[in-house]
């Protein structure tokens, strides 16, 4: 539940996976899921939204500071550390690997399995980042079409603390919407 003032944002946010390409959930809908979009869980160290870019600045002869600048690259990516390690969602979160279950049988334990080779083709998601609006109490959206998982994800077993799967995704130029191919940033302002 969010307080007044809004603008003022504390609180956690919620990363929600599907297909890439997968109709975002209104902002306002309380259950993504129905969407047949998948709560990766709970987080740790809070989730960040990076807007990555490299500006190029220029110069001319006349003048010995820049006169221009000039964005050549740019992108989104979204990094969370994910505290719940069931595997289903370590699956989700690492190229969306299938979990295989084997039951119980003959006096043995039943377990789950996933293969930890992710091949060379990598996954295509859709991502929703759901937090706090600042307008009131609400939510704000960010609805990213198309990311893959990249960075290296890493597990850290320790003895005194909880151990969290860090994950970064970044968002893929979607081609089929050039008007936002990184997706859009909604947050709900009147109920």
């Amino acid at each position: 539940m969010a307080t007044a003032p809004f603008q003022i944002i504390a609180g956690p946010a919620d990363v929600f996976i599907a297909p890439a390409r997968t109709t975002p959930v209104a902002v306002h809908d309380a259950t993504p899921e129905e969407g047949g979009w998948v709560a990766l869980g709970r987080t740790e160290g809070g989730v960040t939204v990076r807007h990555t870019q490299s500006v190029e600045l220029i110069m001319t002869d006349q003048e010995n500071a820049p006169v221009k600048a000039i964005r050549a690259e740019e992108g989104l990516e979204i990094e969370f550390a994910l505290a719940e390690l069931t595997l289903e969602k370590y699956a989700k979160a690492v190229n969306d690997a299938t979990v295989t279950t084997t039951a119980a049988a003959g006096g043995s334990p039943g377990w789950k399995e996933i293969k930890l080779h992710r091949g060379n083709d990598v996954t295509r998601h859709a991502l929703l980042v759901r937090g706090p609006s600042p307008y009131r109490d609400s939510k704000l959206q960010y609805q990213v079409p198309v990311v893959v998982q990249t960075d290296e994800p890493e597990v850290q077993f320790v003895r005194d603390d909880k151990s969290v799967l860090s994950c970064t995704f970044t968002a893929l130029y979607d081609l089929d919407d050039t008007t936002a191919p990184f997706g859009k940033l909604l947050a709900q302002n009147t109920a």
